[in-house]
């Protein structure tokens, strides 16, 4: 698994189809980050907006991965890795290029917005800054596995045709963040984000972002079997 992850992560950025969502990444933190939260608003905030940008720009990488390879390399990679495996395998190389787009964000937002600071003296206030961080880690890591899930049901070999898969992962993209029964939805209204208030229970948002994953991943790995097999 690890060369067939190796080899999925090598194709991706040889093609430079990882170079439209990373450039929507940045942008999206970046340029629109900056027009969407007022100045000041405050670590917690920029965490929350740099997660919500990672589901659509990890649900196009994954899309990217899954078509990058040509038909008759892919069925070479299948029949030595298995078709399962080389699937999971292109799936966890878009994951780990998510990490990298996820942790480049909350650098730069905690570079940006600065870490809690007491009024009078000035210092950081450690504990909670560790509890901010660590609410816009688990905000993005949410984010991801949704993302990761939406990149897997809407694209082949789910979806084979290109229309119809662009068109579904932008329609599932924004329902994953608009609406409130999306993990993602509720992993960015938190109190530890600052945005709002979500009714989900602590905890919860996760397990079903996690859910969602494994149940994405096994069937784009069943699909994978019936094309290849």
């Amino acid at each position: 698994m690890i060369a067939l992850t190796r080899y999925q992560v090598a194709l991706l950025l040889r093609s430079h189809r990882w170079i439209p969502p990373a450039v929507l990444y940045v942008f999206g933190v970046v340029a629109l980050g900056g027009i969407r939260l007022p100045l000041g608003a405050g670590l917690a905030p920029a965490l929350s907006w740099a997660a919500l940008m990672l589901v659509p720009a990890v649900a196009w990488l994954t899309r990217s991965i899954l078509i990058a390879e040509p038909s008759a390399a892919r069925a070479c990679v299948a029949a030595a890795g298995g078709p399962r495996r080389t699937q999971i395998a292109a799936l966890l190389a878009a994951v780990l290029v998510g990490v990298a787009f996820g942790l480049i964000g909350i650098v730069w937002e905690t570079f940006s917005a600065g870490l809690p600071r007491t009024a009078a003296t000035n210092a950081i206030r450690l504990g909670a800054a560790f509890h901010v961080v660590g609410g816009g880690l688990l905000a993005a890591l949410i984010c991801l596995f949704v993302a990761s899930a939406i990149g897997a049901l809407c694209n082949p070999p789910v979806v084979r045709r290109p229309g119809p898969g662009m068109l579904t992962t932008t329609a599932a993209v924004v329902l994953a963040v608009a609406w409130k029964v999306s993990p993602a939805n509720a992993a960015l209204r938190t109190p530890v984000t600052g945005v709002r208030t979500s009714d989900w229970p602590h905890g919860v948002p996760l397990i079903a972002a996690v859910a969602l994953l494994a149940i994405g991943w096994a069937v784009s790995a069943y699909f994978a079997a019936r094309r290849d097999g």
